[in-house]
């Protein structure tokens, strides 16, 4: 039985699975005592469903509205399927923009999510074994920097990294410690420099706020323009008149795409763009494996229409992860897919107006 429940998880990444069988798959792999997690087999009891028995497709999922998880505070060892022992498993966090970390642990899935997302990026020319890439962004906890490693292997490079504490950042800046703040950028932009003199880097991932300062120093910016064949922005919101000058004009000979997610979903990569596009970055979800919902804050239960705004709300369907239906701290605009992919697309993604207040991104 486990290797049928694996069969699905394993879909390759230019096929789509049935949403509902991948449901069913998720319910019976983590909730039976012999595949399931210490956690999700632990709280059966509780639930007042029977994940199995009364979970048929995706609408049944509504039944763990009332389930709550404190992600923050599992120890990690106990969202371990049962049924993946002997995998080498991480532990990753999140960067704590509104609390505590939350944790989560991969195996192999978010893998599979950056070979969907460098399927995309073959779409528009984005270089591959040129050279080196340079991941300048959180390291330590955080799945960043396994998504990139992997997406730069994935393309042949080699990777190099200047590593960035999101949390440090956030201290600094909700204390009011702009000294500090710019002494720790340019700390940043040091070791970029320093990267780039040196070493033969064709592609780049960073952050729309570290990017706008790295291209203030005239030495780095010919650097960059001179080397950079590909960028990936991620991390943070940026605004349309930002992307539009980083792919005309800061960076004309780059293929610039963008990438959206966080620790809970995974990455939803920049779809290519297409004739009739009304935003200059459309993000793709991996479905169904990231299944995302943009819905009224007003109406949880009401899904917004195509070209409405509404708050994102995320569920995750792994073999080594599930995280049931979870409203997000982003809204985003929804869209209707293109060129037959089955999920929801979006744009213009930022930190919902309720809470943008008590979060403090800084440079992430």
């Amino acid at each position: 039985m486990a290797d049928d429940l694996t069969a699905v998880f394993d879909t390759p990444v230019d096929q789509v699975p049935d949403l509902d069988e991948l449901v069913r798959a998720t319910m019976a792999w983590h909730f039976s005592p012999g595949t399931g997690s210490p956690y999700w087999v632990g709280r059966l009891g509780e639930l007042g469903f029977d994940p199995i028995a009364d979970v048929k497709g995706f609408a049944d999922l509504h039944l763990f509205d009332a389930v709550t998880v404190d992600w923050a505070r599992i120890p990690a060892g106990r969202l371990i399927p049962a049924g993946c022992r002997g995998e080498r498993f991480g532990v990753y966090e999140s960067g704590g923009a509104t609390g505590a970390p939350k944790r989560v642990v991969d195996a192999t899935s978010r893998r599979r999510n950056v070979e969907f997302q460098s399927l995309l990026l073959d779409q528009v020319g984005f270089p591959r074994g040129e050279g080196s890439w340079l991941h300048v962004g959180p390291t330590g906890p955080h799945v960043m920097a396994k998504n990139v490693t992997h997406l730069a292997g994935l393309r042949d490079f080699l990777c190099h990294y200047v590593d960035l504490d999101p949390r440090w950042v956030r201290r600094c800046v909700s204390q009011g410690r702009q000294d500090l703040f710019d002494l720790y950028v340019e700390h940043l932009a040091d070791q970029v420099q320093d990267v780039l003199a040196s070493q033969d880097v064709r592609a780049m991932s960073c952050t729309p706020r570290i990017l706008e300062r790295l291209v203030t120093r005239p030495e780095l910016y010919d650097l960059l323009r001179a080397k950079l064949r590909g960028l990936i922005w991620g991390g943070t919101s940026a605004s349309p008149e930002t992307l539009r000058l980083f792919q005309e004009e800061v960076f004309p000979d780059a293929v610039v795409m963008g990438a959206y997610g966080n620790t809970m979903m995974g990455v939803a990569p920049q779809r290519p763009p297409v004739e009739g596009d009304t935003y200059r970055c459309v993000f793709r979800p991996f479905h169904p494996y990231t299944m995302v919902e943009v819905i009224d804050p007003a109406d949880p239960s009401r899904q917004v229409a195509p070209g409405e705004t509404g708050q994102v709300k995320i569920t995750t369907l792994t073999r080594d992860l599930f995280v049931p239906p979870t409203p997000e701290r982003d809204t985003a605009v929804r869209l209707a897919p293109v060129d037959g992919y089955p999920g929801v697309e979006l744009a213009d993604v930022k930190p919902r107006e309720a809470i943008a207040n008590t979060i403090v991104e800084g440079v992430y």
